[in-house]
């Protein structure tokens, strides 16, 4: 009896395990999603492009076949380049020869500035040398730097006499100059308690620093009492100052 119990319990248990399985393979297989198509998007006017007429079997995300008409739109855009003449003319005039139309194609230069050079060659029997034209009343520095590479004159003429005789006057006034300072031997004995700094430095191993310093010490101290006091000025040795003593003296009532 008992052995039929428990054989009715294992067949029992054995069907409701069968039964607990079909029901959950019955529910995953209604429970799945369809598998998708793929979409197929044709393009409409590939019938046009024997190249573009390719089908795209892309999957979508979408079933079923989808048919999808794409008119495709090409804008043309025509580019008109107006030519434009932008090359400056590069303008070189002879001044003594230019017309007064050519004169205004200076920058600068109207129709007033170019009847007054005109009449300032005419009047003066030419341009000698290009700056000459600054003598043009209303023409400066300002115009004559914008138009000094624009304009020539055939042969120019300068007036390098004056700039000799200047350069002459300088070099007549640096020998004068010259020629004015004593020397040692024509100075000598030299005041050292008077003497002034250029006079002071002609003696040796006096520079314009020592020389002031010679003067700051007879002015701190009443002047010199001896030779030998120039040791105490800096800047001179014991050889320097007996190079020094045969051309000085030491007197307050000589000059």
């Amino acid at each position: 009896m008992k052995e039929d119990n428990s054989f009715r319990k294992y067949l029992l248990f054995m069907l409701l395990s069968a039964a607990v399985i079909c029901a959950a393979i019955l529910f995953f297989h209604t429970s799945k999603p369809p598998e998708r198509s793929p979409a197929i998007t044709i393009n409409a006017d590939s019938r046009n492009d024997p190249e573009g007429s390719q089908v795209s079997s892309k999957p979508q995300t979408t079933s079923g076949i989808k048919v999808t008409s794409h008119r495709k739109t090409t804008t043309a855009y025509t580019t008109h380049t107006k030519t434009t003449s932008t090359t400056t003319e590069f303008i070189i005039l002879d001044i003594n020869s230019a017309s007064a139309d050519e004169l205004t194609k200076l920058k600068g230069i109207g129709d007033v500035l170019a009847s007054e050079i005109i009449a300032y060659r005419e009047n003066n029997g030419g341009f000698r040398n290009i700056e000459e034209i600054m003598n043009v009343t209303g023409i400066g520095e300002g115009i004559f730097s914008e138009i000094s590479d624009h304009i020539y004159v055939i042969d120019p003429v300068y007036d390098i006499i004056e700039e000799e005789t200047a350069a002459a006057e300088i070099n007549d006034n640096e020998t004068s100059t010259e020629e004015s300072l004593p020397t040692l031997e024509e100075s000598a004995p030299i005041n050292i308690n008077s003497a002034d700094r250029d006079v002071l430095m002609l003696l040796p191993h006096v520079d314009e620093d020592i020389a002031d310093r010679i003067i700051d010490f007879r002015e701190r101290t009443g002047g010199f009492n001896s030779e030998y006091e120039l040791l105490l000025i800096e800047g001179l040795s014991r050889n320097d100052v007996s190079e020094i003593i045969p051309y000085i003296l030491i007197d307050p009532e000589l000059p």
